[in-house]
């Protein structure tokens, strides 16, 4: 049987095609699918960089391709009420090096390192150091040097024709007054930001905003001539006009450095100055104080021997040792500690007891109140035993003040009397405190203001508490707020917001800011502190604040001792430390300034009794001397009786008649006596211009010169007044009085040391204490 065979299909040229296009769109799609695969991600990478991340590549493409260049802004400066600059920004230059273009000009480095060591001061080793860094174009080899130095960096560059040495102008802040007003100033860092101070409570008002030119660069950063510039300019920054009086506030420092050296206080001084009316700060003074022009250094003697001799032990010990370590660790603490204390502004800053300064305050509330009134009596036998206190309450006159009124307790600084003026109040106490504004910040434009802490409310329903807070004790306020709730006592008892700043000033000197009075609250009636003032008055006229009578003014104000209760030895143990303060206020009669005065731990030196009324009381005084008169407000001896404690001036009686002379001397409250028998006056003691005292006799020589030989000054210290006159007639010399006018008041000390050679008819000024005004 015949096989058979199956027939194949016939391939023509339309079947090939077609399966030709089938496998094309089979590849085709294959790559689509591929080609989405594989660009997915670069299309999401291109999302992100073109939309998501513009911004960033577009800034780095500009940093690519242009090259900035800073402007300093001059910062503004400081000046005092009477304009007076306190710190100011001086043109200083920074010396960089471009280590890039040293190398790739091959300039020499060691030329460069040797010059600008010998010029800058700056280790050699330290400039190669920065050199070696070539892929750097900027780097810095000494900041804020003085015109004469850079000027020889530009001639070292010029002679070396040097391209990798650059200069670029810079700013260094500078202080004129040097430590005055330090802690209100503060201080700026290396980068002219503000650290301490206004400097850092207004850094962003003063350092104004740096300028910038931009340029394009070429390849490898170097500059395109003729190509696209851009000039943003510097804004100078503002500057500030403070309400301190620079020459008040140099006299405040100079007397409390007077009375450090005088009383050997061994935790400093601080004080302020402030107008009751508007609350502005004439001056605040914290001493010991610094230099803000060299802020990293301590002046505290003490502390700088502590430092050598950590210093030598350190030496003495084998480096990277334990010992070594902990001399280390303690040198570090106590240099950092020291910086921090002298940098701080006790003023704002620190809380201590006010002591019997705060009887002021508990009087005119329970005045206010009405459960007081200033001839209310009380009795002090010197101590009592009151119901509720765990301990029998003792008054600093061990023998007591008998009895006496509200207006005698504050004169005489009673803490018997002031115990029971407290317990009419209670809780009340607590409110006025509060009314005062002592439990709240005064909202001082200052940085690093502290807040006391007080009483709670509760606490004053009992006798334990409400009688120790009645007279200033075991609680804490600041300088500051004591300062403002005095003037609120005298000012018609409005509590104002104390301010230093004055003005905010642009760089064209136009005012953007202007501070004023800014009334808190009313404390107390007018009334009530028009009473407060005639009680205050007769603290100074007849109580413990005699040592701070001023002839010619009319001074209200209140002394305070009080106990560092929290301050411990290094055995645990309280310390003896005392607070000597007085607070004062002129003229009381129509009050214009409050000054607060505190001593902190003074050490009683030559045997001085510790009390704000011995010590601090005459501090006050001689700063009011010193100042009230730049201030404006001038002495009327109208009712001065006596004219012994005035100084007047000599005047030049040369060529007069006997009686032409004496109608002059007269005038100005002086007596003669007459040596020789000329018709005219040939010769005077003291000389024209010389102060005295008045009711002074002078001496007119008619006819006859004068002698030229000199006296020895006597040593008065311990006498009374009446004593040391008569010995002053027998030397040929004249007193003047400071201080206390009681009579058993005794002379603590003398302008002239004993044994200085003097002319005849100079004035010696002694200082009269009565030791007897306590508190």
């Amino acid at each position: 049987m015949a096989r058979k065979t199956l027939k194949q299909p016939k391939t023509t040229e339309a079947t090939r095609e077609k399966a030709n296009r089938r496998a094309l769109m089979r590849t085709a799609i294959i790559m689509v699918i591929c080609g989405v695969v594989l660009f997915v991600p670069l299309i999401v990478h291109l999302f992100r960089m073109m939309v998501l991340e513009h911004d960033k590549y577009q800034s780095s493409a500009i940093s690519n391709q242009t090259r900035s260049v800073a402007i300093s802004a001059d910062r503004g400066s400081i000046y005092d009420c009477n304009m007076r600059t306190l710190a100011r920004s001086v043109a200083v230059d920074t010396i960089f090096i471009d280590p890039n273009a040293i190398a790739k000009a091959e300039e020499d480095v060691n030329l460069i390192a040797n010059g600008l060591s010998a010029i800058l001061g700056v280790e050699k080793s330290f400039i190669l150091e920065q050199a070696a860094d070539t892929d750097m174009y900027y780097k810095v080899i000494a900041r804020k040097q003085p015109t004469e130095v850079t000027d020889q960096v530009r001639a070292f560059i010029e002679e070396n024709d040097l391209s990798g040495i650059h200069i670029e102008p810079d700013t260094r802040r500078e202080y004129p007054l040097h430590s005055m007003a330090a802690q209100i100033i503060g201080f700026v860092n290396g980068d002219n930001v503000g650290q301490e101070g206004l400097e850092a409570r207004y850094n962003e008002r003063l350092q104004g905003t740096a300028g910038r030119t931009i340029t394009t660069k070429g390849n490898n950063s170097t500059e395109m001539i003729y190509s696209y510039e851009k000039y943003y300019p510097a804004t100078d920054g503002n500057s500030l006009v403070l309400t301190i009086d620079a020459e008040v506030q140099e006299l405040v420092e100079k007397n409390l450095q007077a009375a450090i050296d005088k009383y050997d206080v061994l935790h400093g001084a601080f004080s302020i100055m402030m107008d009751v009316n508007t609350g502005e700060i004439i001056a605040m003074a914290t001493l010991g104080s610094y230099d803000p022009n060299n802020y990293l250094e301590v002046t505290d003697v003490s502390v700088l021997e502590e430092l050598a001799a950590l210093q030598k032990q350190m030496d003495d010990a084998r480096e990277g040792s334990e010992d070594y370590l902990l001399l280390q660790q303690q040198y570090n603490e106590l240099l950092y500690g020291a910086r921090l204390s002298q940098w701080r502004n006790r003023c704002v800053s620190d809380g201590y007891e006010p002591g019997s300064t705060f009887k002021t305050i508990t009087l005119a509330a329970a005045i206010e109140e009405g459960v007081v009134s200033p001839d209310d009596s009380f009795y002090c036998g010197g101590a009592e035993d009151i119901p509720g206190r765990t301990s029998t309450l003792h008054c600093w006159k061990k023998t007591g003040h008998g009895c006496l009124t509200a207006a005698q307790a504050l004169q005489n600084s009673c803490n018997i009397a002031f115990a029971h003026i407290g317990m009419s109040l209670y809780e009340k106490l607590y409110d006025y405190a509060d009314a005062f504004g002592l439990l709240e910040y005064t909202g001082i434009d200052m940085s690093g203001e502290a807040v006391g802490y007080f009483y709670q409310r509760e606490n004053l329903h009992y006798n334990t508490y409400v009688t120790t807070a009645s007279f200033g004790q075991s609680f804490k306020i600041t300088p500051i707020q004591l300062v403002r709730a005095i003037a609120a006592v005298v000012n018609g008892g409005y509590v104002l917001q104390p301010y230093v700043v004055s003005e905010i000033l642009d760089e064209n000197g136009n005012v953007l800011q202007k501070n004023g009075r800014t009334v808190i609250r009313q404390a107390i009636s007018e009334e009530t502190s028009a009473v407060m003032c005639q009680i205050l008055e007769s603290v100074v006229t007849d109580g413990t604040s005699g040592n701070g009578k001023l002839a010619g003014y009319r001074i209200g104000g209140k002394t305070g001792t009080s106990e560092k209760l929290d301050v411990l030895d290094e055995f645990g143990n309280q310390t003896d430390d005392k607070i000597a303060s007085f607070v004062g206020v002129v003229p009381i009669n129509d009050p214009k300034y409050v000054l607060l005065v505190v001593l902190d731990s003074p050490n009683g030196a030559g045997g001085t009794y510790i009390s704000g009324g011995v010590m601090a009381a005459p501090v006050a005084r001689d700063i009011f001397a010193d100042t009230l008169p730049l201030l404006g407000v001038l002495p009327d001896y109208t009712d001065v009786e006596d004219m012994s404690l005035v100084n007047v001036e000599m005047p030049d009686v040369r060529g007069m008649s006997e009686k032409e002379a004496a109608e002059l001397l007269a005038s100005q409250s002086l007596t003669y006596r007459v040596v020789g028998e000329g018709g005219e006056v040939t010769g005077q003691i003291p000389a024209a211009m010389s102060m005295l005292p008045g009711r002074s006799q002078v001496i007119l020589y008619m006819g006859e010169e004068v002698p030229s030989e000199k006296v020895s000054v006597p040593d008065l210290s311990g006498l009374t007044m009446w004593e040391a006159n008569m010995i002053a007639e027998e030397y040929g010399i004249y007193l003047q009085v400071r201080g206390s006018s009681v009579t058993w008041a005794r002379i603590t000390d003398q302008d002239f040391l004993p044994g200085t050679e003097v002319e005849l008819g100079t004035t010696v000024t002694v200082e009269l204490t009565d030791s007897t005004a306590l508190d």
